[in-house]
């Protein structure tokens, strides 16, 4: 069994190259990855390397005895070393996020997570959006957003803001609605 072993890492370091995708089988997984068997070698799928969108754990997207499709992102044969990746497999969402989503495009999301300064919103599958604390009301002052929301919500909101490069949209929920204040200062 041993050298059977050998003679499939062996034949592994020969065949295996960068960029080429592989099946492999999840051996272990960690707080950061997972470790696959490709081939007779073990490589790294990390968990940024996992999907384009974020995730908490390993865990949430496979499990140990899993059958996978990964591609190998680099691979130093010499220290047999291979980084593997799940996300590289698709393409990435905000390559082409202009062309579905703009400025003052309205948006229905699931709040992935809940921060001191807002929350976070996946307005598409590995694509997330903040809503700032300040852009939650125009007249409540809200200082703990958890108070008010929870992980899972379903809520609607407006982009104020879309930076491609830097992966980053702003979202509202207080501007789907017209500022009281000026309605007021308008009026009187």
């Amino acid at each position: 069994l041993e050298e059977l072993r050998a003679v499939e890492k062996e034949h592994a370091l020969e065949t295996l190259e960068e960029n080429q995708i592989v099946d492999g089988i999840v051996k272990n997984i960690t707080n950061y990855g997972a470790f696959v068997d490709v081939g007779g070698i073990d490589g790294l799928l990390h968990i940024t390397d996992m999907s384009w969108g974020r995730i908490a754990h390993p865990s949430e997207l496979i499990k140990i005895g899993d059958k996978i499709t990964v591609k190998i992102i680099s691979f130093d044969k010499q220290n047999e070393k291979i980084s593997l990746g799940m996300k590289q497999l698709q393409s990435n969402p905000w390559d082409k996020i202009d062309e579905v989503y703009n400025v003052s495009t309205k948006i229905k999301g699931r709040i992935s997570s809940i921060t001191d300064y807002g929350l976070f919103v996946e307005v598409t599958k590995g694509v997330e959006g903040l809503i700032h604390i300040s852009e939650i009301s125009w007249t409540e002052r809200i200082h703990n957003p958890a108070k008010h929301f929870t992980v899972g919500d379903q809520v609607e909101a407006i982009i104020v803001a879309l930076d491609k490069a830097n992966r980053r949209m702003s979202l509202s929920i207080k501007q789907l609605e017209e500022n009281p204040w000026k309605v007021v200062f308008d009026k009187f």
